[in-house]
């Protein structure tokens, strides 16, 4: 690519004046020139201008800027006195030539304008005989115009200029020109000292004869297109001198001189053999302009032979084209007959079906791809103004494939599949799935059941269902809805009792699919959308009732007739109405439309977003409202969650008593205060009944991609109006771990896990089939507690340099993390090189005046790093063990562990001057040694818990099961 050039100043740019008109007449002796000037009859050619009289330069191309020309100039290259040559825009095209002027230049016979002008190229300096000639004042030629095409020179040029016969090839972009021999020299009017300047990126080289390779001093290697990083033939030391270069070989070019694999400007589409297959479970990039359709893509996939599409480009037709993609804005097919065109180019064209043909349908090639069926081209079309009705008949034409399984949904919508066909498991998913609903429908009978309970009664169990009607012939397929996925239930027949009852036995196999990253959940208020359409503002949809609602979506019913949506539709402007609350705004895309079916209405589908930042608010409301019906956000009751700390027997975990915390109680509560006002760092879901609080589940987002989990508390006994208290937990850490999904930096939800609490187990084998894929992560350690006023004990030869780390060292700490440690425990504790100082974390955490920060000490002996301490300071009472308060130790020698009494003590200064009290030791070394002269007090075992935001909802699933079947007996803990 050639490099950019800075705007030219201010002495460069001349501004042309306007004069009379002047006919353009050939440069004559009559010129004024300078003293000793060439003849003009004896001028080569390629200074001897003829052109039409009214014929003046069209449109200037940008960045190039010309100098003002004499009158005798103007009436050389045939302009107009008012036709100024100022800076204008791209694409210049330069004037006809009259005959006389084409035989100067050496063109072909025909009048031929020369094409569009090189870009960036430099322009000579000429002989003053040469300005003279064309008019030009003393100061040089400033950048070219873009993409100029050489003219095809007569016998006579070629033998002035050494060329072979046969055409200019492709040459290398921004590759210098060599300087030219004297005969080339006088020939283009050049001075003896000056070289041509850097070429422009599309010219054409020459194919050079022996003489011309000789002149230039190359070898017998052609100088043809080349690779990106191309090297440049080695020159002879002739031909070094010539250039101007050192004896040292050319190597590898800068990126000004890389080769381009393809130009911007070429649309010649790249060797079908090596592009690798389209996968069409994602749209290809193509289909991916928001002009035309969003993310979803042009609405409906069709299959081949579906539809057609015949084009009329100018006044000739192109035969029928297969479609790949189609809606009511946009086509996107496969080009038949060697159909090419360029972008911007005007089409018209008609929609071939079985059910005839729709249009005529204007539209512009938006597209140009390699990413069609079987590594062809796919050309794609946004089609404009197109009528109503018209649209119409597509959507109904696509509903019709749509329905015949000839056309589905253009964009593949994301979906985790997993297998369940473990006995144990599939009863847990069962009970679960009963104890939410149980609400399904039969697969192909279209039949919606119930499943009402496990019959045990017989040897074999089996699962009750209520239904309106037969299911038809076996085996079956039941799809369920779960927590944020769809289970697939076979069960291989059914049966009707003797009471009337409709029983399976337990299915052999279940498939979980998830499309969403949001859970999804039914309105129970009325909530109405309006909306006019982007497409035919005069189609108005009033009040549409909504029917779900997620953070990131709604679907709600729809007229198919009448409201004319399809996927891909971009609607900007959505109006939400809850009953008699004030109305807020949304934008969206619609991701898939239903058509109605067993007495259920039509429904659109949309992924959505608050318009802007003043509908954030609301908005959040809104779905919270909805979605958590029994959880609220905790922050602004700070004193309930402390009395909820001390009956939930919170503040007796780990040896301790009331009275320990007793003094954090302040601190705890401003804390409370604060967050309330700081949404986007903290989020406490607490559980409200009529005797108060009865449980609590604080998130804070502590690194730049990690929200901790944390201070997990219930109060004993059942909840007023609660079933079990499975759902109390199920529900609070719904809420608890959906939060962080808002944030768009969420990357990993960690926790630290009471490794005595037998809940804890739920975590830990969620993640243990996740470690290999780097999706989680698990480090078992031991807490300890340090009080800030203690000294270690020091050995007489534990005299080491202990002080913060220098840069070097810091580098050779994450080093020995990354070589110990997995990517996901490193990624998931900002222990990488670009997070590590925790600014982003601590910006966030300043601007809702709160503090969060990362220091780094080193033991050195000799000036050698032996140990390092990694130490941190959250906010006090944020969390009351004070996790975030902690200090870990890595060796980074052998015998680095010597050193860890004095890195603690150390550490004991650090937090004294922050006027922390204590703090948390996190020691995953086995070496005890340490912890008794550090004088440490045990908390017990743990374990650092850490999953990736990608199989978050998988771990919402999890507990969703778990919760429904009781398998684990939860009790506080200090998570």
């Amino acid at each position: 690519m050639s490099s950019e050039r800075a705007p030219a100043t201010g002495s460069e740019i001349q501004a042309a004046t306007a004069g009379t008109e002047t006919p353009a007449t050939e440069c004559t002796s009559r010129s004024t020139a300078p003293p000793g000037a060439i003849p003009r009859s004896d001028r080569p050619p390629s200074v001897r201008l003829s052109l039409h009289n009214e014929e003046a330069l069209g449109e200037s191309p940008a960045s190039v800027r010309f100098p003002k020309l004499t009158a005798e100039g103007r009436a050389a290259l045939g302009i107009r006195d008012d036709d100024a040559l100022s800076e204008g825009p791209a694409s210049v095209r330069f004037p006809k030539l009259t005959p006389d002027g084409l035989a100067a230049l050496g063109m072909r016979g025909e009048e031929e304008p020369l094409a569009e002008a090189p870009q960036s190229v430099r322009f000579p300096k000429l002989t003053p005989e040469g300005r003279a000639a064309l008019g030009m004042r003393e100061d040089d030629l400033a950048e070219g115009p873009p993409s100029v095409r050489f003219p095809r020179l007569t016998p006579d040029g070629r033998a002035a200029l050494g060329l072979r016969e046969d055409d200019l090839a492709e040459g290398p972009p921004s590759v210098r020109f060599p300087k030219l021999t004297p005969d080339g020299r006088a020939a283009l009017g050049l001075r003896e000292d000056e070289a041509l300047g850097e070429g422009p990126p599309s010219v054409r080289f020459p194919r050079l004869t022996p003489e011309g390779r000789t002149a230039l001093g190359l070898r017998e290697d052609d100088l043809g297109e080349g690779p990106p990083s191309v090297r440049f033939p080695r020159l002879s030391p002739e031909g070094r001198a010539a250039l101007g270069m050192r004896e040292d070989d050319l190597g590898e070019g800068p990126p000004s001189v890389r080769f381009p694999t393809r130009l911007p400007t070429d649309l010649r589409p790249p060797i079908p053999s090596d592009i690798p297959p389209p996968d069409f479970t994602e749209p290809p990039p193509s289909v991916r302009f928001q002009r035309v359709s969003g993310e979803a893509g042009p609405g409906y996939r069709l299959k081949e032979g579906a539809c057609a599409i015949a084009l009329l480009v100018g006044d000739r037709w192109h035969t029928p084209c297969g479609i790949v993609r189609l809606s009511p804005a946009a086509v996107w097919f496969t080009p038949s007959d060697g159909f090419m065109p360029r972008l911007g180019t005007r089409v018209s064209a008609f929609l071939l079906s079985s059910k005839g043909a729709v249009g005529p349908l204007q539209g512009t090639v938006v597209s140009i791809d390699a990413t069609g069926p079987a590594g062809g081209m796919l050309l794609g079309i946004q089609f404009t103004s197109v009528p109503r009705q018209v649209g119409r008949t597509i959507l109904h034409l696509l509903q019709e494939l749509h329905a015949l399984g000839l056309a589905e949904l253009a964009r593949s919508l994301s979906r985790v599949r997993e297998q369940i066909d473990d006995t144990s498991r599939i009863r847990a998913v069962v009970r679960a799935l009963i104890n939410a609903g149980g609400e399904g429908l039969v697969v192909g009978a279209e039949v919606p059941v119930k499943a009402e309970k496990l019959d045990l009664r017989t040897e074999q169990t089996r699962i009750v269902w209520d239904s309106p009607r037969e299911w038809g012939a076996p085996p079956y397929i039941i799809d369920m809805g779960g927590y944020n996925s769809i289970h697939r239930i076979h069960v291989p027949s059914v049966e009707v009792d003797a009471e009337g009852r409709t029983l399976t036995p337990m299915p052999t196999r279940i498939e979980r699919v998830r499309h969403r990253w949001f859970r999804r959940c039914k309105v129970r208020r009325s909530i109405t959308v309006s909306y006019r359409h982007p497409l035919w503002p005069e189609v108005t949809v009033s009040a549409r009732p909504v029917i779900d609602i997620s953070f990131a979506g709604i679907s709600f019913e729809v007229d198919m007739d009448n409201d004319l949506v399809f996927p891909g539709l971009e609607m900007m402007d959505i109006e939400l109405r809850v009953e008699n609350e004030p109305p807020l705004f949304i934008h969206g895309e619609v991701r898939y439309v239903v058509p109605a079916r067993n007495g259920a209405p039509a429904r659109c589908g949309l992924k959505v977003a608050p318009r802007s930042p003043k509908d954030d608010g609301p908005w959040m409301r809104l779905v919270s409202q909805e979605l958590h019906t029994t959880t609220q956000n905790g922050t602004e009751t700070p004193e309930s969650v402390w009395g909820l700390l001390q009956q939930s027997g919170y503040f007796n975990l780990s040896g301790k008593s009331p009275d320990h915390f007793e003094p954090m109680k302040k601190s705890f509560i401003e804390f409370g205060t604060r967050a309330a006002a700081a949404p986007r760092i903290i989020c406490q879901a607490v559980w409200p009944s009529e005797r108060g609080i009865e449980a609590s589940l604080s998130a804070a987002k502590v690194y730049a991609g990690s929200w901790l989990v944390h201070q997990l508390a219930k109060r004993p006994g059942r909840a007023p109006g609660v079933a079990h208290t499975r759902q109390i937990l199920r529900d609070i850490y719904l809420r608890a771990f959906e939060y962080p999904q808002l944030d768009p930096a969420f990357q990993w939800a960690i926790a630290f896990i009471d490794g005595e609490v037998s809940w804890s187990m739920a975590h830990v084998d969620f993640a243990k089939p996740y470690l290999e894929q780097g999706l989680s992560a698990i480090e078992p350690f031991r807490l300890r507690e340090a009080q800030s006023a203690d000294w270690g004990d020091l050995a007489t030869d534990e005299h080491f340099d202990v002080g913060q780390a220098a840069h070097f060292e810091i580098a050779w700490l994450l080093d020995e993390l990354a070589r110990n440690h997995s990517q996901a425990y490193l990624e998931s504790l900002d222990f990488v090189p670009e997070r590590f100082d925790l600014a982003e974390t601590a910006r966030l955490w300043k601007e809702a005046g709160m503090s969060r920060e990362r220091m780094v000490f080193t033991a050195r002996r000799a000036g050698v790093p032996l140990a390092a301490a990694i130490v941190e300071v959250g906010e006090t009472g944020t969390n009351l063990f004070r996790l975030l308060d902690c200090v870990r130790l890595y060796v980074l020698r052998p015998g680095g562990e010597a050193t860890f009494v004095q890195l603690l003590n150390e550490a004991r200064m650090f937090y004294r001057s922050k006027g922390k009290s204590s703090f948390a030791y996190i020691q995953q070394h086995a070496d005890g040694d340490h912890v008794e002269r550090s004088k440490l007090n045990d908390l017990g075992p743990g374990n650092y818990w850490a999953i990736s935001a990608q199989i978050l909802p998988e771990f919402l699933e999890h507990v969703y099961e778990l919760t429904a079947i009781g398998r684990y007996k939860p009790k506080p803990g200090k998570e």
